[in-house]
């Protein structure tokens, strides 16, 4: 009986060593596994990160065309709904008439205006819009 101990023990201690042995590799798999989706979260985020923003549904730009004659252009992504320039006390004139105030300016359109100036006149360095949504004027610079 002495050897059906033996091969017990030897099968047991066989056992003992493939359990410790898979618990190994079973522990550098589960370390593997964490690394790679560490390395997945911080490729996605660098990704989300390359991505430029949507523009906003309405942005502006003004474009100057000459000395005194400006484009004021919606650059967003949808149409600006009751557009108002401010005539700045009589100085801002559109170039085509009435077209101070739009209905809607869709993107890419611009309203064409000029500046009076004169030199007794202080220098105009910004000009005030405001559409539907906007709430009071927004000040935009002049190039």
């Amino acid at each position: 009986m002495a050897w059906e101990n033996i091969a017990t023990l030897g099968i047991a201690l066989a056992a003992f060593v493939v359990s410790v042995v898979s618990a190994r590799y079973s522990k550098l798999s589960a370390d593997a596994s964490k690394r790679s989706a560490d390395a997945a979260e911080r490729q996605a985020a660098a990704a989300e990160a390359a991505v430029p923003p949507s523009p906003p549904p309405v942005d502006w730009k003004v474009v100057r065309r000459s000395e005194a004659t400006f484009l004021l252009r919606n650059v967003g992504s949808e149409p600006a709904l009751e557009v108002e320039v401010d005539a700045v006390d009589g100085r801002l004139f559109p170039v085509e008439p009435g077209a101070l105030a739009v209905p809607e300016l869709p993107p890419n359109q611009a309203i064409g205006f000029w500046i009076f100036t004169a030199d007794e006149l202080p220098d105009i360095y910004e000009i005030k819009v405001r559409w539907r949504g906007s709430g009071d004027w927004t000040r935009l610079p002049l190039p």
